[in-house]
């Protein structure tokens, strides 16, 4: 019995199964079967078969002891029905991660269901083990076999295969064994010589398990020990710890460090010096210098190397000397790289053009280099360039052959770029010599361009020409307008603003822009309205005379004189159901230091009630902040916490469901105790005792009320007079037909709409109405619903006006409408 428990610890080891069993579960266990054991057994829980399977085993075991025939009966049902059918499976199993040399290792291999008549054989990389030999031994028992590894060596490294063999076939299952080696050098890396611009190659390898990594690093100064990591594009370093560096300069000189590394033990650090070795040499080994007639030449031989360092002139075979010659003089001068030797011709001639050399020698090695001298001049700037052809996207230039300058021409350069102010972009095209014309594509549409040609030769390229300007036709923009918000400003309005399209897309000069509207689901086509292109940052426009309580969609699009651009997504709104609240009157009731209590009324009527008012503050000229919603209950609010001697400006926004009304007049206040009078809403200075607003608005409300009971009493006189006229008229039975219907067949004088038609709902008699109201003939009918109301007897006329129609001395279009709107409403803002 021992044995088996100990066949079951280490099973339970294996599993890769945590789940803790309580001892006094297990003491519980072994009191139900009447057993005298008491184990505790630590085990990985991987699948819920794989704990079924550990249970089973504990139960099997125990039951056999207890020779209970029916628990031993219903767990072979159990193990049969999750067994299955088919060859026996193997549990899988793996050896633990921190391995280390010297440690002892043991794996656990079992199969499914109750494993008998099986057959178990162990294989490391495919090579049959033997048991009890060097330092592995097997241990077997019914459905399991465990491998156990002691003393654990760098040999035993590898993967290691189970294999079981059964009545019911074969299967076998595979895991590596990793053991944890320290690092020995196995390629220790030596100091190096290199000359520049060669390859160099360092090796630096270590061995050990887990592979190590390496990393190399390097000091500019040798012997210094401030490393940085080695980079740069012509290094590299490989996954074996070696080092290569190319085309090798003299800054790559220094003291370089390779670590080696694997988390076992310490890392492996080793020192080396690479000493970079400077031939001769020239970095630029053939130029050309030009020089007109009778000026003076220079021709330079920048050598680099390590000194002491030789520069020798020569023209064809002739060696010219550093002592004073005829007609030129030799400099040389030292620099931080090597020396610079000037060969200077004071004044040239014809026969002075040949191939100059200058040889560079060291005690490294040695390197010429040569000059051509030309006696000539570039060419001039290419005379007539006219432009052929201009469509939207592309032009066509031409230009005539200019003098060459005693050189070929090679090629023409065609150069381009927009007329605007501001930083401008070259473009280029290069045209062989061959021809004289060029086409010019991927231009913008409707934009002005700057055309100049240049020619070029061996000795260079010639002044730009005289420059020509063309203009591209002009295409419908290509970018819808940016940045379109709309708000509903009401029952019948809404309020549209967009900014221009990025000025790329224009394709010309726009025009002016389309304000798409359609009723949501009722109209699949847009009716647009116009509004005029403006240079403002910002353009709005005002839908009016649309249908309350209505879904909208709103669409906006540009239009120059090619056509018209793509139109903005479509957004939708919905007119309100109801009005506004009225703007509040604001002003000031008291301050103090660093308070200012504020006080406003509203008037609103009953169906647009306030439910609730908002109050922004600041420092003049600084952010806006919103103080706490104010109920609707309330008509007064303290701002606490600002500043003493302080400007600030307030403003109030009233709002009810259908949102938030336009914001009242701002006012200035400044900060400080007030005996007496109250705060300047504009200038912020005290005012006197008499401008107090708690005595001006009472004598205002009176004398208002005076007024209206005035004008109420002449407007019932009025109407009393034309009643007794009417009453008159009407017993003389005097009667004006209409034209061309003859007398006696007409029962009614005349026929008028009734006022309640003809008349915007809220406007009074102190309200008329706009003076030029739509035409009859051109009124479209009122919609509700969705649908067309009937017309009937009773409607005889029906006569709309714009929603604004209060404001006075306008002619009532959209136009002016919205004009003094906008300025309504940003005067509000300010």
């Amino acid at each position: 019995m021992q044995s088996v428990i100990g066949i079951l610890a280490i099973f339970s080891e294996h599993l890769l199964l945590r789940v803790s069993i309580n001892t006094r579960i297990l003491a519980y266990l072994a009191d139900i079967f009447n057993v005298r054991l008491l184990f505790l057994i630590s085990i990985n829980l991987g699948s819920a078969e794989v704990i079924f399977e550990l249970h089973f085993r504990v139960l099997y075991f125990l039951t056999m002891e207890m020779c209970c025939r029916v628990g031993l009966l219903s767990l072979f049902f159990l193990a049969t029905e999750i067994s299955g059918e088919g060859g026996p499976e193997i549990l899988p199993f793996r050896f633990a991660d921190d391995i280390t040399l010297g440690g002892s290792v043991r794996a656990l291999c079992a199969v499914k269901g109750i494993g008998k008549d099986m057959i178990f054989k162990w294989k490391k990389d495919g090579r049959l083990l033997e048991n009890e030999k060097d330092n592995i031994n097997f241990i077997f028992s019914e459905g399991l076999s465990v491998l156990n590894i002691k003393m654990l060596k760098q040999e035993n490294i590898g993967n290691y295969t189970c294999e079981v063999r059964g009545p019911s076939g074969f299967s076998s299952f595979s895991t590596p064994l990793k053991i944890q080696v320290p690092l020995t050098w196995s390629i220790i890396p030596t100091d190096q010589k290199v000359a520049v611009g060669g390859r160099l190659l360092v090796h630096c390898s270590a061995d050990g398990f887990p592979t190590p990594s390496y990393r190399w690093y390097r000091s500019r100064d040798i012997g210094k020990s401030n490393f940085i990591p080695v980079i740069g594009s012509n290094v590299k370093v490989f996954l074996n710890g070696s080092l290569m560096i190319t085309n090798i300069a003299s800054s790559d000189k220094g003291t370089y460090k390779c670590t080696a590394k694997n988390g076992v033990g310490q890392s492996l650090v080793q020192l080396i010096t690479i000493t970079v070795s400077v031939p001769a040499r020239f970095e630029e080994k053939f130029g050309v210098v030009t020089a007109q007639k009778g000026e003076s030449a220079r021709l330079q031989c920048d050598a680099q190397g390590d000194q002491p360092l030789s520069v020798t002139w020569s023209n064809s075979s002739n060696t010219l000397s550093k002592t004073s010659g005829s007609g030129y003089e030799i400099f040389e001068t030292l620099t931080p790289k090597g020396i610079n030797s000037e060969l200077i011709i004071r004044e040239t001639l014809p026969q002075d053009g040949a191939i100059y050399s200058c040889l560079a020698e060291n005690e490294h090695g040695r390197d010429e280099r040569k000059v051509k001298l030309l006696i000539q001049e570039v060419p001039s700037p290419p005379p007539g360039v006219s432009v052929r052809e201009v469509w939207t996207r592309s032009s066509s230039i031409t230009w005539l052959v200019p003098y060459s300058g005693n050189s070929p021409i090679s090629n023409y350069i065609v150069q381009y770029w927009r007329d605007h102010k501001g930083t401008r972009r070259l473009n280029e095209k290069t045209v062989p010599s061959s021809q004289t014309f060029a086409m010019i594509k991927n231009l913008r549409p409707g934009t002005s361009y700057i055309v100049t040609i240049t020619a070029e030769n061996s000795v260079g390229k010639s002044l730009p020409s005289d420059p020509a300007m063309l203009t591209t036709g002009e295409e419908e923009p290509d970018a819808p307008p940016m940045d379109i918000s709309v708000h509903a400003k009401g029952t019948n309005t809404i309020t549209v603003t967009w900014k221009a399209p990025p000025r790329e897309n224009w394709n010309g000069q726009l025009e002016g822009y389309y304000v798409g509207y359609r009723v949501i689901d009722l109209s699949e086509t847009y009716s647009y309205e116009t509004e005029q292109f403006s240079p403002s940052l910002e353009h709005d426009h005002f839908l009016t005379n649309l249908m309350k309580g209505t879904k909208y969609g709103i669409i906006v699009k540009a239009f120059n004189a090619a056509g018209t651009g793509p139109p903005t997504q479509e957004i939708l709104v919905s007119t309100l159901d109801g009005d506004l609240p009225a703007s509040p009157k604001l002003y000031v009731q008291s301050t103090t230091r660093s308070t200012v209590t504020l006080k406003w009324n509203v008037d609103s009527p009953s169906h647009a009630s306030v439910t609730g008012y908002t109050v922004q503050y600041r420092r003049e000229s600084g952010r806006w902040h919103q103080a706490t919603a104010v109920p609707s209950e309330n008509d007064y609010y303290t701002v606490t916490g600002l500043q003493d001697e302080t400007a600030y400006e307030f403003y109030v926004t009233a709002a009810n469901k259908y949102g938030a009304g336009d914001p009242s007049e701002i006012i200035t206040v400044i900060t400080g105790d007030i005996d007496s009078g109250f705060a300047s809403s504009l200038s912020g200075q005290r005012g006197h005792g008499y401008m107090d607003l708690a005595i001006i608005v009472p004598v205002a409300a009176a004398v208002a009320a005076v007024g209206v009971v005035v004008a109420v009493s002449c407007v019932w006189q009025r109407k009393i007079r034309l009643r007794h006229r009417l009453e008159r008229a009407m017993s003389e039975r005097t009667y004006t037909p209409y034209a061309g219907i003859p007398v006696g067949q007409v029962t009614v004088g005349q026929r008028f709409p009734d006022m309640d038609k003809t008349w915007p709902p809220g406007h009074s008699d102190n309200n008329p109405p706009l003076s030029n109201p739509d035409p009859y003939s051109a009124v479209p009918p009122r919609v509700q619903n969705g649908d067309l109301r009937k017309a009937s007897s009773t409607q005889e006329m029906r006569t709309y006006f714009a929603q604004d129609a209060r404001i006075q001395g306008l002619s009532g279009s959209k136009q002016d409408v919205r004009q003094i709107r906008n300025s309504q409403y940003s005067n509000s803002l300010k």
